[in-house]
């Protein structure tokens, strides 16, 4: 099989209205005196064949490195090798990241509290700390509701664990016709990359990010010195970049070829896998190397179990945030976190079956 391009879809936008609760502090709504009606919008996306990860020959290492010099090297170990996948079956996935308003009616209506709410908070931002690393520290003040920098009703819900997000899907499938979940990971990237094999939907270029995605920037610089700059990237002066600070607006910047709005960056997206890391790998252990470029792995599915589920319920994360420099909003990039982990980089967007 030669390399495929992604099947040719037409999308659809569906909606779904969901109820605010009025008594809500949110900075902004859409009228202070009524409840607001909030749209959940989905595309429909075929059965599709796409190839999934990052091709990591010498030459395309050697071109990453290229275009994205000032940035800190990328280890491609978990979004590697590259594989043919195939998607069976049609799905519809949300055009944006679940927002605050959405979150705040899945709570008003079932008093649901958030892992964060219940074990002592979520990962807040610390830039008073020298290193880096510890800039992000867990703190009990921190939750949905007060992620410790303004957010309106029309940003992505942060502080919500892996547990919190499925809990939203079976409040969701309960209140309208169909199946409310994550997406798989396969199912993630097939949107993400809308087609396309480039590193990004938009293609190559990391210094079109500030149009596409919301990341590490020159204005998360200027209000905190050193966080930027940490990984190396350029577009550091306060004028350049995106704009936000921390998280944006859903839907505040381009769309990929499908209409699905922050892919890249703005936070990262729990998806229901289980955490495999070398999981592509073992996928291609016993395939010959002249056979590798057109090995196809046909509806893969959320494992049940993976060798690092002893240490912990890890599941994948996808799609970087606004912590991420561009290099590390890559449309194969995946990383993980425990299920009951929340930080105030982490959203989520749902699939409907």
């Amino acid at each position: 099989m030669n390399w495929m391009r992604m099947v040719q879809t037409a999308f659809f936008t569906l909606t779904l209205l969901l109820v605010v609760d009025t008594n809500s502090d949110a900075q902004e709504r859409e009228s202070p005196d009524k409840p607001g009606t909030w749209k959940m919008e989905f595309v429909s996306i075929g059965p599709s064949t796409f190839r999934r990860g990052f091709d990591t020959s010498q030459q395309r290492d050697r071109e990453f490195s290229l275009a994205h010099r000032y940035s800190n090297q990328q280890n491609f170990q978990h979004d590697s090798p590259s594989h043919l996948v195939v998607l069976t079956e049609p799905f519809e996935i949300q055009t944006t990241e679940v927002t605050v308003a959405q979150f705040r009616a899945f709570v008003a209506d079932t008093g649901y509290e958030t892992d964060a709410e219940r074990n002592g908070g979520a990962l807040g931002h610390s830039p008073d700390q020298k290193n880096y690393v510890d800039r992000f520290q867990k703190r009990p003040e921190i939750t949905w509701r007060n992620p410790g920098f303004p957010q309106s009703d029309q940003h992505p819900v942060v502080g919500v664990s892996w547990n919190d997000a499925q809990e939203f899907c079976r409040w969701l499938s309960d209140q309208q016709p169909g199946t409310y979940r994550l997406p798989t990971e396969a199912e993630w990237e097939c949107a993400c990359r809308a087609g396309r094999t480039t590193w990004y939907s938009w293609g190559t270029d990391p210094n079109e990010a500030s149009s596409h995605a919301n990341v590490a920037d020159g204005a998360l610089e200027a209000a905190h010195p050193n966080t930027t700059r940490y990984q190396r990237a350029v577009q550091l002066d306060p004028n350049d970049g995106d704009g936000f600070v921390f998280t944006a607006p859903v839907a505040s910047f381009r769309p990929n070829d499908r209409g699905l709005h922050d892919m890249h960056g703005n936070v990262w997206e729990w998806c229901q896998d289980r955490w495999s890391g070398d999981l592509y790998r073992r996928y291609l252990k016993d395939v010959p190397w002249p056979d590798r470029k057109n090995f196809t792995v046909t509806d893969p599915v959320a494992l049940e179990e993976t060798p690092q589920h002893q240490y912990g319920d890890w599941r994948s994360i996808r799609g970087g945030a606004w912590t991420c420099a561009p290099a590390s909003v890559r449309c194969s990039i995946r990383t993980f976190a425990e299920a009951s982990d929340a930080t105030i980089y982490t959203g989520f967007r749902v699939v409907r079956e």
